[in-house]
């Protein structure tokens, strides 16, 4: 069975196409050759063994359109399941008769022209109306003409394999559709959250970008249900590193300082690169007293941090400027007044938090 799975499932060879067409093409063509085998056998049960070498030789056809689908031949395959599907319907409907049901394999190839065909709507409408013409055809002229004559027995075995059998391949397209519905809606919600995280993410740092902080201090502030506190920071003489060492210098300081800040914020609130070498800091449930001395062990741990660039080795520093969030006042004043705050701090020496 493993092996079975593994021929029916081959990928095609295509990487424009789809493999979804070609695998229901081969599982359908391989229960059609299944189904007219049965057929074949009540066939000669009722001894009628020259009927059942037409029947034979669908079933070959069948196995030839197979082997299409694994040469990048798709179109032609199912053009010829379209084909041998009529022949196979036509023949047997009116050689048995309306009531075997063998027509309502019609409605499949309805379905499967639908899905896996390229045809504009006014093609699949005159393909569609085609095979209708054919399902009315057979009927009235089962009505006017004798069929050969099957036992009892046969004749439910007939009823229940055929039902069976549409059942099984309705089944079959409809979870390839399924399957290939939700993949596509997968890939759509994987690229959307992709978009979604890359609108509001520094690029350099990965933390979030100005834009994504302030939409989310403004929900926060909507309702504030504890204290807030925001910081400001500022990184002491880093046009110094960048015009010494480098912008690419200047990158890494970035980059390991937001590593730094992740860490130290982490259960405390939430960070975001505020623009060029400064960050803002939002501490969730703490008061000023309280954000400050968690700022003061982010400011301690950006001091012992050690910046490597190749064999080059920087320690830098940091300046804050602290604010407890003012209800009364609206947020943007609250966080001018952090950054006046930090400006305050630069002038009066650096590696400061001012609050």
């Amino acid at each position: 069975m493993g092996k079975l799975k593994n021929i029916l499932f081959q990928d095609v060879k295509n990487p424009n196409e789809s493999a979804d067409g070609p695998i229901t093409l081969r599982i359908s063509a391989l229960v059609m050759m299944i189904y007219l085998l049965i057929i074949s056998v009540i066939l000669v049960m009722v001894h009628h063994v020259w009927w059942m070498a037409s029947n034979l030789f669908f079933i070959v056809i069948y196995g030839y359109l197979i082997r299409l689908t694994y040469g990048n031949h798709t179109k032609s395959a199912l053009c010829i399941y379209n084909i041998v599907t009529i022949c196979a319907v036509c023949f047997n409907v009116i050689l048995i008769g309306w009531d075997s049901g063998i027509q309502h394999f019609l409605f499949m190839l309805v379905l499967l022209d639908l899905l896996f065909t390229y045809m504009s709507k006014w093609g699949q409408c005159v393909v569609v109306a085609f095979l209708c013409l054919i399902r009315l055809s057979l009927y009235f002229y089962c009505r006017g003409h004798v069929k050969i004559q099957l036992e009892d027995n046969c004749d439910i075995f007939l009823q229940v394999i055929t039902t069976v059998v549409v059942f099984v391949l309705l089944y079959l397209v409809g979870l390839m559709l399924s399957k290939d519905s939700q993949a596509i809606e997968r890939k759509l919600m994987k690229y959307n959250n992709e978009l979604q995280q890359a609108a509001n993410t520094d690029t350099l740092t990965r933390l979030w970008n100005r834009h994504c902080l302030m939409h989310y201090m403004e929900k926060k502030v909507e309702h504030p249900d504890d204290f807030l506190s925001i910081a400001i920071g500022d990184i002491d003489f880093f046009k110094k590193v960048n015009d010494t060492y480098g912008h690419e210098c200047g990158d890494e300081v970035l980059r390991t300082l937001a590593d730094i800040f992740k860490k130290e914020m982490e259960g405390h609130g939430v960070v975001a690169r505020w623009g060029g070498e400064e960050f803002i800091f939002l501490f969730e449930g703490a008061n000023g007293d309280e954000a400050k001395i968690l700022l003061a062990h982010l400011q301690n741990a950006v001091r012992k941090a050690t910046i490597t660039y190749g064999e080059l080795q920087l320690k830098v520093t940091m300046t804050f400027g602290l604010v407890e969030y003012d209800t009364k006042l609206r947020l943007d004043e609250n966080i001018n007044i952090a950054d006046d705050r930090l400006y305050i701090g630069k002038e009066n020496g650096r590696d400061r938090i001012i609050y």
